[in-house]
């Protein structure tokens, strides 16, 4: 069983979905990247990653309480069971990358359960370099 997850939006380090649900949790965390595309949902506030052979990048963590926090993002991800239509974001083990070292390893990741990608990208902000920090950070900025 895996026991890393990969975290690419709001449940890294300083996002709000971290200080709510990983705060406190998180015994390690290395910066890494895995294959997939980025999409900014704009109504929702929030990623998405999808396959696809960019790369994106986000934090590499192990938790305390692996299962019990696994069943708490489950919930926040809307991830029911695998394979179910329903999910909002499907929960599958994926080659993670740390940067530091480029040491690989397996990982779980929530990928969006997007009914079909040309829809997403015809009505989302795909996001090329991968990095949704730096896209929040730049969308912040152009506030100020």
């Amino acid at each position: 069983m895996c026991k890393k997850i990969f975290v690419y939006g709001t449940l890294m380090e300083d996002f709000y979905n971290y200080n709510y649900y990983l705060k406190g949790k998180v015994i390690k965390r290395e910066y890494a990247r895995t294959k997939g595309e980025l999409y900014h949902l704009t109504k929702e506030g929030y990623p998405a990653m999808v396959k696809g052979d960019d790369y994106v990048y986000g934090e590499l963590i192990v938790v305390k309480d692996f299962g019990k926090t696994l069943k708490i993002l489950d919930q926040l991800e809307g991830f029911y069971k695998e394979k179910n239509e329903k999910n909002e974001y499907n929960r599958v083990v994926k080659e993670i990358e740390v940067l530091k070292n480029n040491t690989k390893h397996k990982a779980y990741v929530y990928e969006y359960n997007a009914k079909s990608k040309d829809e997403l990208k015809e009505k989302e902000v795909y996001i090329p370099n991968g990095d949704w920090r730096r896209f929040m950070e730049k969308e912040k900025a152009k506030v100020i």
